[in-house]
């Protein structure tokens, strides 16, 4: 089932919500997602301690074979209680969650929840949800383009249409994959590879939308995105992901 915080709940509610039957089914399904020639940003917001996330979890691992898809996985932090902590579980996941709540004037987070290029957000396990938000988002993000040397990375930003409102730009670093064996908790006994697991969340400024390129120094990692948004929480205009081969 779908989980929501109780931090957002009247004190004494119970902490569950049900999840829709036809997401539950959808999870079995084999991802499937369409021909893409720009960059999609799919976020999910999960956590090691919530039993209803692996199935999201296994549906991000197969985006990842789309190379169109920049696919996040951002592991909050608010499930920590649940007798395990999340060992990739970030403040700045649950406040990034939070933004995009607040973004839409909601106070409703859960887990595992998606969101696609900022906009979009749905159950993260409701695979034809997905399949749909993929489709209707392809093409409304431009490619940023990441060029690393030794010691640097190089943005060549895109031209925005007119009326794009100034933009955010965001450094995320992440790590490819990540196997964990839960001791206790929800999913006590389970062993979950999770993938591209955010590790950090860098404000690199703002940018004006205009045709331009950046450089700034190389994160100590292999792998990083790069993310143009509206403010904190709003939507994702241009977008790009490099990994970086070192000796």
């Amino acid at each position: 089932m779908m989980r929501k915080p109780h931090v957002y709940l009247f004190a004494g509610l119970i902490l569950f919500w049900a999840v829709e039957p036809w997401a539950q089914q959808d999870s079995a399904q084999p991802a499937s997602v369409p021909s893409l020639s720009a960059p999609v940003v799919v976020e999910l917001f999960t956590s090691q301690s919530c039993s209803s996330c692996p199935p999201a979890d296994a549906y991000l691992s197969e985006l990842v074979i789309n190379d169109a898809i920049i696919a996040l996985g951002c592991h909050v932090t608010y499930w920590d209680h649940l007798d395990w902590k999340d060992t990739l579980g970030l403040p700045l996941c649950t406040q990034r969650q939070r933004d995009y709540a607040a973004a839409r004037d909601t106070r409703r987070v859960y887990t595992p929840q998606m969101v696609v290029n900022g906009q979009a957000e749905f159950v993260g396990s409701n695979r034809s949800q997905g399949l749909r938000a993929i489709t209707k988002a392809a093409g409304a993000v431009k490619a940023i383009i990441l060029t690393p040397n030794t010691e640097h990375l190089t943005l060549t930003l895109p031209q925005l249409d007119q009326g794009a409102p100034g933009q955010t730009l965001w450094l995320v670093t992440y790590q490819t994959q990540h196997t964990q064996s839960m001791r206790a908790g929800e999913n006590q006994g389970r062993t979950i590879t999770y993938t591209n697991a955010v590790t950090a969340l860098k404000n690199l400024g703002p940018w004006s939308g205009q045709a331009a390129t950046q450089t700034i120094s190389l994160p100590q990692v292999l792998t990083y995105a790069v993310l143009a948004q509206s403010g904190r929480g709003g939507r994702i205009w241009a977008a790009g992901k490099v990994a970086v081969s070192r000796p």
